[in-house]
């Protein structure tokens, strides 16, 4: 009887696991859906020279999949990944939170998205992707390790990533456009 009550919950336990490892990450709520928004990993990184210089990062596409009309909101769940998933979703692990992330802006170049990492100029340097200007971000915490990002601000291409670190951007992002 021990082993059928031991085999039980240890089985229960594996589906508990798994429902929380399939609702880990970046949640897009459109027109009443939720879609789950997959990593965008960079393709490549540009550097620029002179006496003002940046590195970006490279993105492909000129836009995203995931659009809005003026307004994004997204929900973050934090969990333990798979061990399958683990290098991928680190940042939704539950040591981490919504603090952990911020917003980027994309600068569309030659059918690319740029997010710049770094600036370096003769009178100083800024490390680590900044967060868009002129967007305002509004976090609510629904529950436990549950969390939503409403984002506003004019049209364009914008990503949420994590700032674990100063990581921005290099890890993946996850991208959507505002129309």
């Amino acid at each position: 009887m021990k082993l059928v009550i031991v085999s039980f919950v240890a089985l229960l336990s594996v589906f508990c696991a798994q429902a929380q490892t399939d609702s880990i990450g970046v949640y897009a709520l459109r027109n009443g859906e939720v879609s789950r928004v997959e990593v965008l990993n960079y393709t490549q990184t540009k550097i620029s020279g002179g006496l003002k210089s940046k590195a970006r990062l490279v993105f492909a596409g000129p836009t995203s999949q995931t659009r809005f009309n003026g307004t994004a909101t997204f929900r973050l769940y934090f969990g333990t990944p798979s061990p399958y998933e683990v290098a991928k979703y680190y940042m939704f692990t539950p040591t981490y939170s919504v603090k952990d992330f911020s917003v980027g802006k994309f600068e569309v170049k030659k059918g690319d998205r740029l997010l710049t990492t770094a600036t370096v100029s003769v009178i100083g340097s800024k490390v680590g992707a900044q967060q868009a200007e002129g967007v305002h971000i509004a976090y609510r915490a629904l529950r436990n390790h549950v969390y939503e990002i409403t984002v506003t601000g004019p049209a364009g291409e914008y990503c949420i990533m994590p700032i674990i670190n100063g990581v921005a951007g290099y890890t993946g992002v996850f991208d959507f456009t505002i129309e």
